[in-house]
């Protein structure tokens, strides 16, 4: 283990109990790439903390004041409560929701097919997260999100599967047009991820795919090399760039046809290969 992450996951190992001693905290989780062993020297921790009813203004402060550490920031939202602090010189984000609140998002995404990334996001730190306090209750939600379901799947392909018009691509390079081409790329590569998490009937673990390598190593099925080759094409010149990209889009609505019987890719495809009249 590399000494970057061995003194995170020790800071978050004496962060837990400060919060766990509140009966009010129902779960104490890491998370992040600190729990996922991918943390280095400019990593932030990334703990979640469930409380079984809303905290008061005294119990979310608590835990940071009455440990000296020091306060950055704090948001609250409809959903949840989240701050920011240092502990020995090592920033620490805290998301806090209510149980409830989880409970809520796994049932609109399973039963629903909600695809809204901060619910997929919560349930993929549920399956990779290391459990701090009360593994009970993971273990509980975690039976629960082990099954993908196939209603899911077909509405992310449903979102995720257009790709912009190849000529439109073809037309910024020739044009050396960096900044859309730029964008453009990497919404790609973006869009390509989003599929293939789908395809592999695996929850989101980022909206833009943070870690990249750990998620490809997730993916059973993928375009060979996909980690390299998005990188390659984000560093080569214009028309290979897109080359590059155009190759990988082709072999994911492959994918998606041998892997989801029955799934139409025809409009997508057709989309895909649209030209203009000259």
């Amino acid at each position: 283990m590399n000494h970057a992450l061995e003194t995170r996951r020790r800071l978050a190992a004496e962060i837990a109990p400060v919060y766990a001693a509140n009966p009010n905290v129902a779960v104490v989780l890491l998370a992040g790439s600190v729990a996922r062993g991918t943390a280095d020297q400019f990593s932030d921790i990334e703990i979640d903390i469930f409380w079984h009813t809303p905290p008061s203004a005294a119990e979310l402060l608590a835990p940071i004041t009455q440990s000296g550490w020091s306060l950055l920031q704090q948001h609250v939202d409809e959903y949840e409560w989240a701050d920011s602090f240092y502990v020995a010189g090592i920033k620490v984000d805290t998301s806090q929701f209510l149980v409830r609140t989880l409970d809520q998002w796994i049932d609109d995404v399973l039963v629903r097919a909600d695809i809204e990334v901060e619910k997929q996001i919560r349930i993929t730190a549920i399956q990779h997260g290391q459990v701090l306090y009360n593994p009970a209750q993971i273990e509980r939600w975690r039976a629960q999100v082990a099954h993908y379901p196939a209603a899911l799947q077909h509405a992310m392909l449903a979102e995720h599967l257009w790709f912009q018009p190849r000529a439109v691509l073809e037309m910024l390079a020739a044009r050396d047009n960096a900044l859309l081409l730029a964008r453009s790329l990497v919404d790609g590569a973006q869009r390509i991820l989003d599929v293939l998490t789908a395809l592999n009937r695996l929850y989101l673990p980022h909206p833009y795919h943070k870690w990249l390598d750990w998620e490809i190593a997730q993916l059973r099925i993928a375009p060979p090399g996909l980690a390299e080759r998005i990188r390659q094409l984000l560093r080569a010149a214009p028309p290979a760039a897109v080359a590059q990209l155009h190759a990988l889009v082709e072999e994911t609505f492959t994918l998606v046809e041998h892997n989801v019987p029955g799934y139409d890719t025809s409009a997508a495809r057709a989309a895909f290969v649209l030209r203009r009249v000259s």
